[in-house]
């Protein structure tokens, strides 16, 4: 009787284990459900959007071309200007008495070359008369030369004290809008010190920073989009006209400037923006970061379906965005690339898309 009931006991035990091993062999041969993107599928044209503020096409830096006291100050920010207009003044007693010097150096070396032409005259009517000698001729007309080069000297020296007095008076070069000036009556400034800016004529253009990661997206002629926080309901095309060649040393981002087409006659100077640029495809894969594995020599790599099984394709990285990463080497168009559930497979595992 005992040996009956454990001959029966063993094959039931048996019989359980063999179906408990057939039900884990078909749960190891189901599919693992993933999600994939396809290299390819993407459009060559992608968008990115940058915040930025309105500047003026040309501003122009302010600067006395001479040093001194400034004793008027004529306009403020945001006066209107026009060309030739007096924007401030400097104390220009020091230049109206270089110019008085002059003048009278002027009269001065006027004089002496008279007496010397005079002279002259005289010793080349004595010297066709035989009364001097060529010696005496060649002395006289050295001296003339001498007088007349002095008075050259002194008349440039009369002209360039006209200027230096000329420029006491800080001129607007072009019409337009005071941006900046950084100036006050009785302050002392420096030749060419930078007091202000001048915004000439009406040309608004929107201007961002590029990380210098996206510089080879982005180029002279890409087309923009650019909106504005102060005006919700406009929109403005525009296309980039300028790149800076070096970057910012602190913040190392590429100053980029959009000429805005047709904008809105209330846009001011300094509105803040958000320009989305069309940048151009590089030919490079963007794949999301969940996707990147490592292989077994610890390389990046990436699984992709083939046979409906995942394969773990070694791949070259780019540089790395904030969810994203290029791929420069290892992806064919067409490429299926696993980007979740990539913690669950192997070389071979079957998978379900």
């Amino acid at each position: 009787m005992r040996r009956v009931l454990s001959y029966s006991i063993g094959l039931f035990l048996s019989t359980v284990l063999l179906s408990g091993c057939g039900s884990n062999q078909e749960l190891s041969q189901m599919p693992v459900k993933v999600r994939t993107m396809t290299v390819g599928e993407s459009s060559a044209i992608q968008t990115a959007g940058y915040s930025g503020t309105i500047h003026n096409r040309i501003e122009t830096n302010l600067a006395f071309q001479v040093g001194g006291r400034i004793i008027n100050k004529l306009v403020n920010v945001g006066s209107p200007v026009k060309a030739g207009q007096i924007i401030a003044e400097i104390n220009g007693i020091d230049t109206a008495n270089q110019v008085q010097n002059a003048q009278g150096a002027v009269a001065a070396a006027q004089s002496a070359y008279e007496l010397a032409n005079t002279n002259a005259q005289r010793y080349r009517q004595l010297y066709a008369q035989q009364a001097v000698s060529k010696l005496q001729l060649d002395q006289m007309e050295n001296q003339l030369n001498a007088a007349q080069a002095q008075l050259q000297q002194a008349q440039a020296n009369l002209n360039l004290s006209n200027n230096q007095n000329s420029y006491t008076n800080l001129i607007a070069p072009d019409s337009g809008i005071i941006t900046a000036l950084n100036v006050e009556v009785g302050q002392v400034v420096a030749a060419g010190q930078n007091i202000g800016t001048l915004a000439a004529g009406h040309e608004p253009e929107a201007v961002i920073s590029l990380p210098e990661q996206e510089m080879s997206t982005v180029h002279v002629g890409s087309t923009a989009t650019v909106t504005f926080w102060a005006l919700p309901n406009v929109t403005v095309q525009g296309i980039v006209r300028e790149i800076s060649p070096v970057p910012d040393p602190i913040a190392r981002t590429y100053t980029v400037k959009i000429s805005l087409q047709n904008p809105p006659q209330d846009i001011q100077l300094g509105m803040t923006i958000n320009a989305v640029i069309n940048k151009q495809s590089t030919g490079n894969i963007s794949i999301p970061l969940t996707a990147l594995v490592k292989d077994k020599q610890g390389n990046n790599a990436v699984y992709i379906i083939r046979d409906n099984k995942a394969h773990l394709v070694p791949i070259t990285t780019g540089d790395f965005g904030n969810n994203s990463v290029i791929v420069t080497n290892g992806l064919a168009k067409g490429d299926i690339v696993i980007t979740a559930g990539t913690q669950q497979l192997q070389e071979g595992t079957a998978v379900q898309q």
